[in-house]
């Protein structure tokens, strides 16, 4: 068989194996992690970039290198959940999120643009030192698209108001301070190292693996660490945008980005012996 036959062939089974694990019912265009024209999301969405992939990854020049990122990442110190009397030694020695949860905070930290990229398909785009600014428009109602009335995005901080649901960095008093991580689950900690210290409130990893509906729980690096990617899949379809059915199909259960189900608190549950 010709050779280049052969590699394709190995290389389309690696892609179909990384969707699998990865992606889930993963249909990121139908998700309101599409920021392109073709967004079915009328509360971000750009007036000039078609390409959906590329707000968050690239084929050249990622960084970091895995997987292809395209997006400026955190610099910031963060905050981490530490007020818990019941947290774990594991948890509690954290003190910045892991590289897999960083990925999501370039993002989600309420502070790193979310348009700012590596790379663009479009060459004429505004350019800060290497990065590049895709135009970026938005609207306070999800309903109604509003392109470049209120100015896009700018690098360095979000300039819209404080609706931004998702913005999990922000403070009571600072809705743009990007290192608040208190309020929020604890992250990039050895979920067995935790689980040794207190094996009557956790499950072990092998029944939290089994215990799925569609994908499992994930756990990153030798360590087993937990992290946002852990509960969270940015591919999947859950058929709401901001609120609003989309009619794509996607699986209402997996509402918000969920790995599995959480009817009856069974992700949740999947760890936490309760």
């Amino acid at each position: 068989m010709n050779k280049f036959v052969v590699m394709m062939a190995a290389v389309g089974a690696s892609l179909v194996m990384a969707s699998t694990v990865l992606a889930g019912v993963g249909r990121v265009a139908n998700t309101a992690h599409n920021l392109s024209s073709s967004s079915l999301s009328a509360f971000f969405k750009s007036s000039s970039e078609n390409q959906i992939c590329i707000f968050c990854h690239t084929p050249h020049n990622a960084n970091p290198s895995v997987p292809l990122w395209n997006k400026v990442m955190p610099t910031q110190s963060f905050n981490m959940y530490t007020s818990s009397p019941t947290l774990s030694p594991a948890a509690k020695a954290v003190t910045a999120p892991g590289p897999e949860s960083l990925l999501c905070l370039s993002c989600h930290d309420g502070r790193t643009a979310i348009n700012v990229v590596h790379n663009t398909s479009n060459p004429t785009a505004t350019t800060v030192g290497n990065e590049h600014i895709i135009a970026l428009d938005f609207g306070s109602d999800p309903n109604t698209p509003v392109y470049g009335s209120s100015g896009g995005v700018s690098l360095g901080t979000f300039t819209w108001d404080s609706s931004y649901g998702a913005n999990l960095g922000k403070t009571s008093t600072d809705v743009y301070s990007g290192t608040n991580l208190m309020d929020d689950h604890p992250i990039s900690f050895s979920y067995d190292a935790a689980q040794t210290s207190k094996p009557q409130q956790l499950n072990d990893r092998t029944t939290v693996v089994a215990a799925k509906s569609g994908n499992a729980i994930r756990f990153f690096g030798p360590e087993h660490r937990l992290e946002c990617s852990s509960c969270h899949d940015p591919h999947v379809d859950y058929g709401y945008i901001k609120g609003v059915p989309t009619n794509t199909g996607g699986n209402t259960e997996l509402r918000p980005f969920l790995v599995m189900s959480n009817t009856g608190s069974a992700l949740c549950l999947a760890c936490h012996n309760k």
